[in-house]
């Protein structure tokens, strides 16, 4: 079953955000983990903060694009959608030249087990 996206994601088509895919780059493999255990000590949104700013900002945050994903309290709100979309490697979206690091991922994916701690 497919589930809908937020509007603004239904919005946003191949190419609405950063050049289209490169020939010269090999499609991204997406590896993500669920996360079962909270490492001591739990990161905190200072350590995913620069993810969300350099990786997902380059469509989140511009105009026209889909829910912004600039500050702590929207992504904490989001952290559900966001962590069903790393997990099942829907974002970043395949079809985009943007790649998100498997550490990356799985950091910001602990993060939210860990409780999304500002």
């Amino acid at each position: 079953m497919r589930r809908l996206l937020p509007i603004g994601l239904a919005l946003l088509g191949a190419g609405a955000c950063g050049d289209a895919k490169r020939a010269d780059r090999e499609p991204q493999v997406c590896r993500a983990e669920r996360v079962t255990e909270c490492p001591d000590p739990a990161p905190v949104f200072a350590d995913v903060a620069p993810i969300f700013q350099e990786v997902c900002s380059s469509c989140h945050s511009t105009p026209g694009g889909p829910w912004p994903l600039d500050d702590y309290s929207h992504i904490a709100d989001w952290q559900d959608v966001i962590r069903d979309d790393l997990l099942t490697c829907a974002m970043p979206p395949p079809e985009q030249d943007i790649t998100l690091r498997d550490s990356d991922r799985q950091l910001i994916l602990t993060w939210i087990r860990c409780g999304s701690r500002e």
